[in-house]
């Protein structure tokens, strides 16, 4: 609802400025000096201006369900980053009246204050939306598969309360306990008498049966999520025409154009200043990996596929034991892979290992968003089990990308090719600024996509 946004953006812009004044407050003791005091007036109105920008960035206006540790992990950054852009105003306005001592006081009330905010916010909307009920529809093995990626929170956002499968279909491995309510002649009849809030059409259902299925859900006006197949993500902005009267959608492809060379000069000039923030970091990780495991190297070289099919050495800092594949041959890692080392799980949780791919940027064989690139082994069998897989490899690939913060590590790769197909059809300067934002959101979020 409106006047919900409207309170959420009155109510976060009075605390990060209320937090100031606070801040003024313990700093001199309880009496803020005049000169002082009009020197954060100057400033505050382009202090506000970012904190707005930021908060509308990190999707914190977006209705919706979210979990409590994504807004609080997006707020984090938000007083980060403002607090980071309030300290370089004040130097190059030169207002050396307004002390940088403020800001260190200022970031911790603000995200006590915003985060005690939002939870009570969150807390409501949880409350007066209640947890939503689906009917999940599709083959059986797909719609097991969502229910459990639905239920992965525990149940307290969404709540499978049936699957409809084709007929005849075996139980899946692995089932939660969640009825197989019929088939899908049989949707309209289950619908009425389990009375979901909400319908999921799963990815592999026939053109035919979805069409159909459409019909009957919204004639009873329920709300439709729809897995995309492929097909339908290339149908995804594109323009409605005509071929001498006959009706056509105008469907474009996955080219790289010479427009790009913006993501190229952005890549450049972020890696440049980027490796210089990065330089101690990697010293010290270098260092922690020696002491810990000092027969092995310090950096990890790994055969990669990047745009074009073109293969590279993907450049990162060691975070398993030495020669981890000599016994398993290659593997996907995964969350809980036993191959980590305890330094290199550090590593991974704060995505320092990823910094040396910074070199691999500044030489033109990755960029910082894009599909993440797969090794060769694994290209060939996710083509062959993926229809289109191919088709991710004409963009270059990134450091991160949509199916890293909208995803998880259990993200399958037809999942991930869906996002970067996605990435590819919304190409755009702003929505990779987005894209970093949210990387830096995600990084303080454990179960996410590598």
């Amino acid at each position: 609802m409106r006047w919900t946004k409207l309170v959420k953006i009155l109510g976060d812009l009075f605390i990060i400025n209320f937090s100031f004044y606070l801040a003024f407050l313990i700093r001199f003791e309880g009496r803020i000096p005049t000169v002082n005091w009009q020197a954060y007036w100057t400033s505050a109105i382009w202090i506000t201006l970012v904190a707005f920008i930021l908060f509308y960035s990190y999707g914190l206006y977006v209705g919706g369900r979210h979990q409590w540790i994504e807004i609080f992990a997006a707020l984090v950054w938000v007083v980060v980053l403002t607090s980071l852009f309030g300290i370089a105003l004040s130097y190059m306005l030169q207002k050396y009246t307004f002390p940088r001592s403020v800001f260190i006081l200022t970031a911790p009330l603000q995200l006590l204050l915003l985060s005690a905010w939002r939870y009570g916010l969150w807390r409501y909307s949880i409350w007066r939306q209640g947890v939503l009920t689906l009917v999940v529809v599709g083959p059986h093995e797909a719609a097991s598969a969502r229910a459990r990626q639905l239920h992965s929170d525990g149940g307290r956002l969404y709540r499978v309360v049936g699957l409809v499968v084709e007929p005849g279909a075996a139980p899946a491995p692995g089932d939660l306990e969640v009825p197989v309510r019929g088939t899908y002649e049989e949707l309209g009849k289950i619908l009425d008498e389990s009375r979901p809030r909400a319908v999921m059409l799963c990815d592999g259902l026939p053109l035919e049966q979805r069409e159909r299925m459409l019909r009957e859900v919204t004639a009873r006006n329920l709300a439709v999520f729809i897995v995309p197949d492929i097909y339908e993500i290339l149908l995804s902005q594109s323009r409605m025409g005509h071929l001498d009267g006959i009706p056509i959608l105008r469907v474009d492809g996955f080219t790289y154009a010479p427009s790009g060379a913006w993501k190229r000069i952005f890549d450049i000039a972020l890696s440049l200043f980027l490796g210089v923030v990065a330089v101690p970091l990697i010293l010290l990780a270098a260092v922690a990996i020696k002491i810990e495991s000092p027969g092995g190297p310090v950096f990890y070289r790994q055969w990669r596929v990047g745009q074009g099919g073109r293969v590279f050495r993907l450049i990162k800092l060691r975070t398993m034991v030495p020669d981890a594949e000599k016994l398993t041959g290659p593997v996907l890692a995964t969350a809980e892979d036993p191959r980590v080392t305890r330094v290199g799980r550090v590593l991974r949780a704060t995505r320092i290992d990823e910094l040396p791919q910074l070199w691999n940027v500044l030489k033109g064989e990755m960029s910082f968003i894009g599909p993440r690139p797969e090794r060769p082994v694994f290209v060939e069998q996710f083509k062959k089990e993926v229809p289109g897989y191919d088709w991710r490899h004409r963009l270059p690939v990134g450091i991160t990308g949509l199916a890293q913060i909208l995803g998880r590590y259990s993200t399958t790769p037809a999942d991930k090719l869906r996002y970067d197909l996605l990435y590819a059809k919304t190409l755009s300067p702003l929505n990779d600024v987005q894209i970093l934002l949210h990387t830096l959101k995600v990084m303080l979020i454990r179960d996410k996509a590598s």
